[in-house]
Parts: structure tokens; C-alpha cells; sequence
């Protein structure tokens, strides 16, 4: 629980000048494995004025299906602002966690809401189609990022094109070894297949790394900001591309991320700038996203065993494991078709 005083003192010591300080309407926002996230309205008085802000405060869990970089995450939101992406106004950071326990950062509340499924629903009001364009047109602008010239060398060695997709092998076996609790026969069959046909990437680009539906606020009119970007990398943009085609991210329907059909995707993408779609490395990326998912759900189960946390979501997650395994299966069975 987060309780308003704590927020008040945050604020205080932040922001000195600051009077009157009051934090009202403080509340839990369901989902999100990886990190809490709570919202709340603060106003108070400063330099003869009032100031009103709806704040998002993301904390860490006791313990969490896969442990990322908070300050990655919070200076990529920096990074992405100054580069023209819609992504929340980033505040405060607090690695140490300080007067709310744990780790933490508070950026600003966007309007608009996340609900995949509804936007995925005959209930949507909207134009999906035109949601979709924005999603296509957003991601090329994230991939055509100069991180160099941004600074992002927080995100680590990167990688060559020739190697971007061996990275994030190894990044993910790394992670299965040390969490797996049972033999994956499946998830070995996958991991060898991988390393024998790794594709050339176009580029090495900043990847979101999670850009499903989902991880955007949207109203019936537009996009109006990307979140979750705990996954972030350097790498193949195709991945992120591919990462949209995973079966659980377009609900077992054909439509990339729920929204269009690949091909309408693909070309939204290319027509906004993006790099230019290879089909077969979008396909080996999808198997290296399904193996991922397994891969999170995996550390999931592990963190349920070891007691760490007693969240049910965390056990749960490992029963989707045998659904992924089919896909990676019928994925692989049409490589040798091919």
C-alpha cells in the first residue's frame, strides 16, 4: 500500500518551495507484472500559483516475473520525449526506494486508457484502423531514433547487425538456465534452431522491446502515449515487428497486435519511415518472441516456488508455457515446409 502522506513527504522534499501540499484520489492500477503502478491527483501552491498534476508512481514489487532496470526505464522515457515519441512526462527517481519502501519513479498522468481487449472489441468507438496507422507510424519514429546522437549509450554494448539477434539469444537462454525448474525439451529444440538461422539485421535500433497492445494509452482519436519500456534494447527492428504477430499479443486472430492484418501493418510501417519489412526475419523473430514469453513466464513460476512473492498471477503464467510450445512447434513445422 502507498498511503498519500507518503507522497506528501516525496513531494516536500523535491520540491521545497513547495506549500500546501496535498495528494488525494491514490489508487492501484490492475496489471503490470514487472512493476506496481499507482495513480493519484497532487496540488499545492508554489511561487504565488497553484499547480495540479495527475502522477503515475511506478514502484517495484516485492518480486516480479522478470527483474529489469528502473533507471533504463525512466531515462529512455527522457530520451524518447526530447526525440518526439508519445510517452508520459518523467518526474523523480528514487533507486534506493526512500519514504515508499522500494524502488520507484513518478512521471505524469496521460489521458486515455489500455485496455487491449476493448480495443480490440466491435464495442470500440474508434477507428482501429487508424489506431493501427499511429502504432505503425510511432514505432518507425522509435526505430529512426539517432541514439547515438540522443546519448542512449546507457542501454549497453550494442550490437552489430550481424549479431543483434545472437544477443538476444543469449540474453534469453541466460535467463531460462536460471530459472527454468524442470527440463524444456521444447524450448532447447527452439534455442538450437535459432542459433542455426540467425538473420541479418537492416540496422541496429532502439528496441521497445514489449510493443504489444496493450503498452499504449489510446482515446477513440489517437495514440496518445507508449508505456512499458522495461524490455528496451539495442538491436533488429524486426523484432519489435515480429514481437506485434506472437499469438498472444493478437489474441489467436490474424491481425498484428489485434489491430490490422500484417501485410496492412507492414506497409503502415514502411510508409511512415520504418525499415523495410523482411517477412522470413519477421517469422524467425516471431519464434525468438514466443521462446521469450515462455522464457518470462518461466521466471514467473521460479519466484512462486522460491517464495519470493505469493502472487497467483505468477504461478499461473506457467500454465500458458504449453500453448507457446504448440506455437513454437507449428511455427518451426512451417520453416521446414518452406
Amino acid at each position: 500500500m502507498i498511503a498519500p502522506d507518503q507522497v506528501v513527504a516525496y513531494i516536500e522534499r523535491r520540491l521545497p518551495d513547495a506549500r500546501n501540499i496535498v495528494v488525494s484520489g491514490i489508487a492501484r492500477i490492475p496489471g503490470g507484472a514487472s512493476r506496481e503502478t499507482w495513480s493519484c491527483d497532487a496540488e499545492w501552491e508554489e511561487d504565488g500559483r497553484t499547480v495540479r498534476r495527475g502522477l503515475i508512481i511506478r514502484r517495484d514489487p516485492a518480486a516480479s516475473l522478470l527483474e529489469t532496470d528502473r533507471e533504463v526505464e525512466f531515462r529512455i522515457y527522457e530520451a524518447m520525449a526530447r526525440s518526439g515519441v508519445p510517452v508520459p512526462t518523467v518526474y523523480w527517481m528514487e533507486p534506493e526506494g526512500g519514504p515508499l519502501e522500494r524502488p520507484f519513479f513518478i512521471m505524469g498522468r496521460v489521458p486515455g486508457q489500455a485496455a487491449a481487449q476493448y480495443l480490440m472489441s466491435p464495442a470500440y468507438p474508434g477507428s482501429r484502423e487508424e489506431i493501427a496507422r499511429q502504432k505503425a507510424s510511432i514505432l518507425a519514429r522509435i526505430h529512426r531514433v539517432d541514439w547515438r546522437a540522443q546519448g542512449i549509450d546507457f542501454l549497453g554494448e550494442p550490437p552489430t547487425p550481424e549479431t543483434a539477434a545472437a544477443q538476444e539469444i543469449d540474453r534469453w537462454e541466460s535467463i531460462m538456465r536460471a530459472d527454468a525448474l524442470e527440463p524444456q525439451p521444447v524450448l532447447e529444440l527452439a534455442l538450437r534452431w535459432l542459433k542455426r538461422h540467425r538473420p541479418l539485421a537492416p540496422a541496429v535500433t532502439i528496441v521497445h522491446g514489449d510493443y504489444r497492445t496493450g503498452n499504449f494509452l489510446y482515446d477513440d482519436t489517437r495514440i496518445t502515449a507508449v508505456l512499458d519500456w522495461e524490455m528496451v534494447h539495442l538491436g533488429d527492428p524486426m523484432e519489435d515487428i515480429a514481437w506485434l504477430c506472437v499469438r498472444s499479443w493478437r489474441q489467436g486472430g490474424d491481425l498484428a497486435g489485434g489491430l490490422a492484418p500484417r501485410e496492412t501493418f507492414y506497409r503502415l510501417y514502411e510508409e511512415a519511415g520504418g525499415y523495410p519489412v523482411d517477412c522470413e526475419s519477421v517469422s524467425y523473430w516471431e519464434v525468438l518472441g514466443n521462446l521469450k514469453l515462455a522464457v518470462i513466464f518461466l521466471t514467473g513460476g521460479h519466484t512462486f516456488v522460491d517464495e519470493r512473492s505469493s502472487d497467483l498471477i505468477l504461478a499461473l503464467t506457467t500454465r500458458m508455457i504449453p500453448g507457446i510450445e504448440r506455437e513454437i512447434l507449428t511455427l518451426l513445422e512451417s520453416f521446414d515446409a518452406a
